[in-house]
């Protein structure tokens, strides 16, 4: 009788390991992404939870930043203030009601009068460049000089109202100035690579709804 109690209990603690490791192994995974909805711009995403959402009446802001001292998001060279905080991401989404071509001579009224043929936008290799992600079609245009600025994507989303959104360029990232910079930002825990940037931006990109 000892014998088969001893065996019985094995058989028990077996079976009731099996089951905690079985239910373990079913629970629900960490979520590291949030939904964003806006009925009010008619705007919806997901978003990175490791991002912080703003929003104004116009636009919603993503935006990240990390400790590390600077002389400013445009000048890596050394000024007078020093920065606590250096931000490694920052992205905007708005809507416009305007069209494509009425979007961008007033957001970027630099571009000439050339890059626009029958009061139409046209491509032009490496200053306004057609830019497709998931269904949203438009055009991408870089503003910015030695890594510094941002690239700003028109997408017409009706007759009468565009899309716009925004990517900064981080110039401590970017090596344009000082690229031994590059390495010591990214060892600050949470540090946004270029290359991480990239692929939140797409991640946001085609999940964003209009």
């Amino acid at each position: 009788m000892k014998r088969v109690f001893v065996f019985i209990l094995i058989i028990l603690l077996a079976g009731g390991g099996y089951f905690f490791l079985k239910n373990k192994n079913k629970a629900p995974k960490e979520i590291l992404t949030k939904q964003y909805n806006n009925s009010s711009l008619g705007i919806s995403f997901t978003y990175s939870k490791t991002l912080t959402a703003s929003t104004t009446s116009e636009k919603v802001t993503l935006h990240h930043d990390i400790p590390y001292a600077n002389t400013g998001a445009c000048d890596m060279m050394g000024d007078n203030k020093t920065y606590d905080r250096l931000t490694d991401f920052e992205m905007t989404v708005q809507i416009v009601n305007k069209n494509l071509t009425g979007t961008v001579k007033s957001l970027s009224p630099y571009i000439p009068q050339e890059n626009f043929v029958n009061d139409e936008l046209v491509a032009s290799p490496g200053f306004i460049d057609p830019y497709t992600i998931g269904a949203l079609s438009g055009f991408a245009i870089y503003e910015g000089v030695e890594g510094c600025g941002q690239t700003t994507y028109y997408f017409p989303v009706a007759s009468d109202q565009t899309l716009v959104v925004t990517n900064a360029s981080i110039q401590a990232l970017s090596g344009a100035r000082l690229p031994e910079k590059v390495a010591e930002v990214l060892i600050v825990p949470g540090a946004i690579s270029r290359e991480k940037n990239q692929q939140i931006f797409e991640s946001v990109m085609k999940s964003l709804k209009i």
